[in-house]
């Protein structure tokens, strides 16, 4: 196997469950850089939000790549080249906004630095208690995130907003995201699809969250241009991930390995399954099949992180 490309969903597979990138999978990358395989991050981050996890990795000094937002942009680290392929614009948020409110689910509006999210009032209240007994301060952000009610806004964005109506909104998004319990997000789902599917990418990318993006854009459809553009080939590409935006990704290489913490919609797509992201599950199979020594999962603290 010669792998030149390692593709990285961030969120349930990079990173584990407390944002972080644990000491033996940050190693680990960094010596298949050095070993001359670029680091790609693909995320439903926006580049603001995945650069202090690049500097960790040093993929800049690697010539490293970010697919940001699902596939909505291309960043190449080293050349200083962003690429924006589309954005959502008013009069899709329009058609999307009023027919989400009436599912009474939070809704997340995502520039590159901006955050912009609207509560319903039917789940206020669940929010304000959920920060009050993490003792967060009473002007905490009240966003939902992959895991809860309330974020801890650790590496999240720069400006969180809460709006009230449509005129909040700006002309231009990278995505929308809705999010609630997974029950009502698995049923907010189905609705989705059934009413939306001919004009927007709806995923989701986790229990509690759905995704929403412009039609034709995806993580995988990215990944097959920019390796049309590099000339690599399948299978020297090995890519990992954890949601449903990753399946398409997977559709694109030989080696897609969904991690352990994976959904079985995810799983049956890939390649190989890997331990989860709270047990180096990158780490692992890049020595399981050759890509580094097994020298990387063997010593050291389980699940120091680096934080340098």
């Amino acid at each position: 196997m010669k792998i030149r490309w390692i593709v990285m969903d961030m969120d349930g597979t990079l990173l584990n469950s407390q944002d972080e990138i644990t000491d033996r999978t940050r190693r680990a990358l960094i010596e298949c850089e050095r070993l001359g395989i670029r680091l790609i991050l693909a995320s439903g981050r926006s580049y603001v939000r995945m650069q202090p996890f690049a500097r960790e990795l040093m993929m800049e000094e690697y010539n490293g790549a970010f697919i940001e937002v699902n596939g909505l942009v291309l960043n190449c680290l080293t050349e200083g080249k962003r690429t924006v392929f589309a954005q959502l614009e008013k009069k899709d948020m329009e058609e999307l906004v009023p027919f989400l409110r009436e599912q009474e689910i939070e809704i997340q509006f995502y520039q590159d630095e901006t955050l912009r999210y609207w509560i319903p009032e039917c789940r206020r209240e669940i929010k304000l208690r959920e920060r009050s007994e993490k003792g967060y301060p009473d002007t905490h952000p009240l966003a939902a995130d992959l895991w809860s009610w309330v974020t801890s806004n650790k590496n999240n964005y720069p400006n969180l907003v809460e709006i009230h109506s449509m005129e909040e909104l700006p002309e231009h998004l990278n995505k929308m995201n809705c999010t609630d319990t997974p029950d009502k997000m698995e049923h907010v789902f189905r609705l989705l699809k059934q009413r939306f599917s001919d004009r927007y990418e709806i995923v989701r990318t986790a229990p509690r969250i759905v995704e929403i993006q412009p039609q034709g854009i995806s993580k995988g459809k990215t990944l097959r241009k920019y390796m049309g553009q590099e000339k690599i080939l399948p299978e020297e590409v090995m890519a990992f991930g954890d949601g449903e935006n990753d399946v398409d990704m997977f559709r694109q290489v030989s080696y897609g390995i969904a991690m352990g913490n994976a959904k079985d919609y995810v799983k049956k797509y890939a390649f190989d399954v890997t331990s989860d992201h709270d047990r180096d599950g990158i780490a692992e199979a890049l020595v399981k099949y050759g890509v580094i020594d097994s020298s990387f999962l063997s010593g050291g603290q389980e699940g120091r992180c680096f934080h340098g």
